[in-house]
């Protein structure tokens, strides 16, 4: 072949394309379509004039990747989420990470913080505590999203919904600012949850899973096509869960399932109906935990168990249920122009009453006082977002652009109440030896809050392909966003409430981003780009102005590799981001805030995924991150923010046997070192570093069953996931082992 290829178009030889053209005597190449996905390999029609044994010709074909469908093995090779269009990783100018279905599934993933833990960039909350993920990303709480329309309001607290993973194809990491294409976004990038989806082919899958802590799960999946021209598709996903948890009298229990049907009237017209129910109940474990007895002894040179319940069994519960219905249409016109519109409800409430610690009573530290809490409330969310799409040409430019509308409103009600438990010592709780059974007082008052927030966007992109390899990205989008927050104090006794307290944020902003990326014949892209985001801020200063949103702006520049011939991809990258307008004591009016303070973040990132040809598959991810408060009034000037550790590095292995006696059986091992972080915010005290290993062993006997056990922190280390101050350190998971029986028919 000659030096220049297209690059569209990738050599792959195959070893079973190797024996067909061994075969045939003949010569032929493999090629790879990167706007199609498909793998073809061909050799010459038979001619009884050159070759009578010569064979006849042979296709190969591999199933084509699309940027929401199921992907074999671990190396992702498309997205959306970067873009909103189909657009091969490789020519993305972004650092962008997917965590597929197989890679889950063979590390045994039961929440997103366990689909976090390979993967560079990001860290999940990683302690013992069920309620919810809060993923960070470069130093920054992430805002999650399903299928490319937000989720979780952090605003609304407690009723921020955890998504079930089962019930999910991948789980995408966008790096870096992202408002251009999102809207309202911290600056540290975002994680996008795509749902499984019907597929045409014929999909029955049954689960009975068993483990530690007396986990019992039953799961199933099952979808095919209504009728013969597969015009209907349809998938019902389902799970049933009743466990218990290393903390004793905080369950996991939870129903989750999820119908969805797909229409395709045309070739050229698709709608998929997407929905979904959840409901968790827990005995809620929100247990805080001193300094003193976690990270270091107690005076008595004693450590609490890390079984250690902090509430009331006869008090503490938590319980969550929602419910969501939503859609996603795409029409081609024609070979120029497409139409994409998405849109979904969800609703949310929540019961939640709880005990939990407050630190040490005595200096003995043998005594824990504590706290007792309730809350309860509703959420509701309505996302819509509506592109429109076109390919064209202008001179030797080739460009994939849109221009886009989206609409996010959310609403909640919530009503929290905190107050005391029994008289001392009734109250109190020695952690050694604990005794339950206080008397949890009547909450004197409650704190209700009614608050409505909205989001209006207008936003374009431009992909613009300069040469075969040289693509531009460069978009720009206008934000309209306001909040309105209604408060009162309702008392109990009389149930009279104040006069609510009204406040309202109306703020809007621009931000763009653009990029370049170089595809290099061997599958090397250099890139570079900057990216800008917003994220609105409620209140106002000293003399009445309203705050402007903290805005973002990062630096990147990296390299990908996508290596011709291996199924492999590697994304190393460096970054600079800021985030400014950040609220800081005013130095003239101390009781109230000013927007000078600044958080920068800084590192370096490498991430890969390795699909071998010889049963062999692997994750490596390593992560530095130097976050520091750069501009402040305050006392954190010049710290570093809690559960911000500086290193990260993981790395899993899994192997399958593919032939002999032993066919089908296979295992993984995994490694992840989390290094120190500070536990408060004046750094006064550490969390320490941690190494902790995974494992997993598999058995596929045939087309039909599936066995796999999994183990999480195999060698059951004791740590300390993470500390918020000195009275708010969280256990890490202990160790967890998860065996699963899978049929398909």
């Amino acid at each position: 072949m000659g030096a220049k290829v297209s690059s569209a178009r990738r050599t792959e030889v195959g070893r079973a394309v190797i024996v067909l053209f061994a075969l045939a005597g003949g010569a032929a190449h493999a090629q790879e379509s990167g706007s199609a996905g498909t793998n073809a390999a061909t050799n010459a029609t038979p001619n009884a004039t050159t070759n009578a044994n010569v064979l006849p010709q042979v296709t190969v074909r591999a199933p084509v990747e699309t940027p929401t469908g199921p992907i074999a093995g671990y190396v992702a090779k498309r997205s959306a989420t970067a873009t909103k269009t189909d657009t091969p990783l490789l020519e993305t100018p972004q650092s962008i990470s997917v965590i597929t279905r197989d890679q889950m599934e063979d590390r045994g993933v039961q929440n997103l913080s366990d689909a976090f833990a390979y993967t560079a960039g990001i860290i999940g909350d990683n302690v013992a505590e069920g309620r919810y993920d809060k993923p960070v990303i470069r130093g920054f709480a992430a805002r999650q999203y399903m299928d490319g329309l937000y989720v979780n309001y952090y605003a609304s607290g407690y009723l921020m919904p955890r998504v079930e993973t089962y019930g999910l194809e991948r789980v995408e990491i966008l790096r870096g600012p992202s408002s251009v294409l999102y809207g309202a976004n911290a600056p540290g990038g975002l994680v996008n949850l795509v749902s499984k989806r019907p597929t045409a082919d014929t999909l029955r899958e049954i689960n009975l899973q068993y483990g530690s802590y007396d986990r019992k799960q039953a799961s199933f999946d099952i979808g095919g096509a209504v009728d013969e021209n597969k015009t209907v598709l349809y998938r019902l996903t389902g799970l049933f869960r009743k466990s218990d948890t290393q903390v004793d009298w905080a369950g996991d229990d939870r129903i989750f399932i999820a119908p969805s049907l797909t229409i395709r009237p045309s070739a050229d017209t698709t709608f998929t109906l997407l929905t979904h129910y959840q409901h968790d109940k827990q005995g809620t474990a929100i247990n805080f935990l001193p300094r003193q007895g976690s990270v270091t002894d107690t005076v008595g040179g004693r450590r609490i168990s890390t079984s250690f319940f902090t509430g009331e069994p006869s008090f503490n519960t938590f319980d969550r249920e929602e419910y969501a219905i939503g859609y996603e249409f795409e029409h081609r016109f024609n070979d120029t122009f497409r139409v994409r519109q998405s849109a979904r409800y969800m609703h949310s409430n929540l019961f939640y009453t709880g005990v939990y610690a407050v630190g040490w009573n005595n200096a003995a530290q043998t005594l824990l006082n504590r706290g007792s809490l309730s809350a309860g409330g509703s959420l509701d969310t309505i996302g819509l977002d509506t592109n429109l799409e076109a390919k064209f040409s202008t001179g030797p430019i080739r460009h994939t652009a849109i221009v886009g509308v989206d609409y996010q409103h959310g609403s909640f009600d919530d009503r929290q109440g905190f107050g005391t438990v029994g008289t001392p010592p009734l109250g109190l709780i020695n952690p050694f030896s604990p005794v339950y059974g206080a008397t949890i007082n009547p909450i004197a008052s409650y704190t209700l809050v009614d608050q409505s927030q909205r989001q209006l966007g207008l936003y374009f992109q431009d992909q613009m392909k300069l040469t075969d390899r040289l693509t531009f990205v460069a978009g720009g989008r206008q934000d309209w966003a306001n909040a309105s927050t209604n408060t009162r104090r309702q008392t109990t006794a009389t149930g009279a409430t104040t006069a609510p307290t009204n406040a309202g944020i109306d703020q809007n902003d621009f931000t763009y981003r653009f990029g370049l990326v170089y595809d290099t014949p061997v599958g090397l892209a250099p890139y570079a780009s900057y990216s800008t985001s917003f994220q609105p801020q409620a209140g106002v200063t000293a003399q009445g102005t309203p705050f402007e949103p903290t805005t973002g702006k990062q630096t990147e520049v990296g390299v990908k590799f996508q290596p011709t011939g291996f199924n492999s991809f590697v994304t190393a990258s460096l970054y600079d981001l800021r985030q400014q307008n950040v609220l800081t004591r005013d130095p003239t009016n101390t009781l109230f805030q000013i927007q000078t303070g600044e958080i920068r973040s800084r590192g370096f990132e490498v991430d890969g995924t390795f699909d071998f040809n010889n049963g062999f598959k692997a994750l490596a991810a390593y992560t530095y991150m130097d976050q520091e408060v750069t501009k402040s009034n305050n006392t954190d000037l010049g710290k570093t923010p809690t559960n911000r550790p500086r290193h990260v590095a993981s790395l899993w292995v899994d192997y399958t046997q593919r032939t002999g006696w032993a066919k089908g059986l296979g295992g993984g091992v995994g490694v992840r070192y989390i290094g120190k972080s500070y536990g408060d915010a004046l750094n006064t005290f550490e969390v320490p570093e941690v190494w902790l290993m995974d494992a997993a062993l598999h058995y596929t006997l045939d087309q039909h069953w599936r066995f796999s056990i999994t183990a999480t922190n195999l060698l059951d280390k004791e740590y300390v996931g993470q500390c918020g101050s000195a009275t708010t350190c969280y256990y890490g998971y202990r160790r967890n082992v998860i065996g699963t029986a899978t049929y398909r028919f």
